[in-house]
């Protein structure tokens, strides 16, 4: 058996591509250069804006996801990954048309919280409104409670955090896209959130556990922890 070989369909953005690969190499603990995993990443920001999909009918973008998946499988991954949450509404679509298994952050994380004791049911989610809308969450996790951010909320609060000019997506990682997350979260932790899930991959870029009381749930760490040991079983020669 030989160790498999993980891609990274990335771009989408390309500050949560990095850090993706960055928690990926941490989590493979080896003695040496040598001895860790072959990782493929292709990172390319010219994918459509998912959420302006989702919302407003922008350009579709199956296609160019497709086409990184493809190039991915041509280098030789053996099983791959996406490092955006709203990206993962189109992850039936590349299960469909392409040949590259690809590894669900949703699949990840339900089968981790279910290791969570005590069980935590009522989950405060910190996400782009495409993720709302295309109700990934509810979808992934139909018995526990998801609890939004108010309307206003998430359009001042996280969506202004994440493409707002001062935002994550326009390379801001200091305190004004904190400031805004950790209040919309603090509001949602008034509602009876037992957790607070960054389902966005921008968000862990300016969050982090040590910003609450409560657990903070970063859904890219279960699926990098995942590919992790999916690779290390290996696939036949």
């Amino acid at each position: 058996m030989k160790k498999s070989v993980i891609g990274v369909l990335g771009g989408m953005g390309p500050d949560a591509t990095a850090a993706f690969f960055s928690m990926l190499v941490r989590l493979d603990v080896t003695a040496s250069d040598q001895d860790h995993l072959h990782i493929i990443v292709d990172s390319d920001p010219s994918i459509p804006d998912r959420t302006k999909h989702l919302l407003e009918g922008g350009p579709d973008p199956l296609p160019a996801m497709l086409t990184s998946a493809r190039r991915l499988l041509a280098a030789g991954a053996d099983i791959a990954g996406i490092p955006c949450i709203t990206a993962h509404a189109f992850l039936p679509g590349l299960r469909r048309n392409c040949t590259l298994p690809f590894l669900s952050a949703f699949e990840e994380t339900v089968r981790a919280l279910d290791a969570f004791s005590p069980p935590i049911r009522r989950l405060g989610i910190l996400a782009t409104l495409g993720t709302r809308r295309a109700e990934l969450f509810e979808k992934a996790m139909p018995d526990r409670t998801i609890l939004w951010p108010s309307e206003e909320d998430h359009r001042s609060l996280v969506m202004e955090a994440i493409y707002g000019t001062r935002g994550i997506k326009a390379g801001n990682l200091g305190e004004e896209p904190h400031r805004l997350l950790v209040r919309a979260a603090q509001a949602l932790i008034g509602e009876g959130a037992e957790a607070i899930v960054a389902g966005c991959t921008e968000v862990p870029l300016v969050l982090s556990q040590r910003d609450f009381d409560i657990p903070f749930i970063d859904p890219m760490y279960f699926l990098a922890s995942a590919l992790i040991e999916t690779a290390g079983k290996g696939v036949s020669e």
